[in-house]
């Protein structure tokens, strides 16, 4: 499968390194076009795919289209690649384009699937969301899904969740390491070494995210194992629902998904 990205931004960058680390992709069988071609050129010299020098060209050379350009920019570059993606496969990564309303957007034998993945695909952790609905063979989902699978996990969820789903992955990483980097400072508040302190909450993130998945157990009963009658971590707990993080959390992906 001869797979093109159009727009090589962080997410689209995470993919592409993850899956070249991980030996799903072939180089010469991936190409790219970018608006910057400064970084375009970097990435191609670091990974080896091959550089377009149009998103038409790109997608004539490709079997599979990903769509990885801002929401708003879509339609402009949709319309640039015309013909080019007659019979193609187009996986859009752009939020808020879903595969009905892309459908409308491109020639009748495209075919099309609209997942929202996140930036730890870099690091073969990641988790996208696929929304239910694609038009793509057997051969191109089973595509998708291995590529998925090589740099993380994913979901296929009906359209009506993708807003609520997507917006949990897809910002969350960013959510997570606002917390860690609280956690962390107050140990340096502590007298410990900021790099220390890094290392020690990102390793307490991933220790009960493993927990979580592994148990089976619910998060409030993980929690209350840790919580002794009196000591120390139900007195953490109470600061911080006295600091309404809990609420703050739903607040944020509620305040994400109204921009999805």
């Amino acid at each position: 499968m001869k797979l093109a990205f159009i727009g090589m931004g962080n997410m689209a960058y995470a993919i592409l390194k993850g899956g070249c680390d991980r030996g799903f992709f072939n180089p010469a069988h991936v190409s790219a076009y970018d608006i910057n071609t400064v970084r375009l050129a970097e990435v191609a010299a670091e990974t080896g795919i091959t550089a377009a020098v149009s998103t038409a060209e790109a997608a004539r050379q490709a079997d599979m289209v990903l769509l990885a350009v801002k929401p708003n920019v879509v339609e402009s570059v949709v319309a640039e690649m015309g013909d080019a993606l007659c019979g193609k496969a187009v996986l859009s990564i752009a939020s808020g384009w879903t595969t009905e309303k892309l459908r409308a957007l491109l020639p009748e034998s495209a075919r099309v699937m609209f997942v929202i993945p996140n930036t730890p695909c870099m690091v073969g952790e990641g988790m996208a969301i696929v929304e239910e609905g694609s038009t793509f063979t057997q051969e191109e989902q089973e595509y998708v899904r291995d590529l998925f699978s090589a740099i993380g996990q994913y979901r296929v969820v009906p359209q009506k969740l993708m807003n609520g789903a997507s917006t949990l992955t897809g910002c969350g990483p960013a959510f997570i390491y606002l917390i860690m980097e609280g956690l962390a400072d107050g140990a340096v508040y502590h007298g410990v070494p900021r790099q220390l302190a890094y290392e020690l909450a990102a390793q307490t993130v991933i220790g009960a995210g493993k927990m979580l998945l592994e148990s089976g157990l619910h998060p409030g009963a993980l929690k209350d194992n840790v919580c002794s009658p009196g000591g120390t971590t139900i007195r953490g707990i109470r600061a911080m629902e006295d600091a309404g993080v809990r609420a703050a959390m739903i607040d944020a992906i509620d305040a994400a998904s109204h921009n999805a």
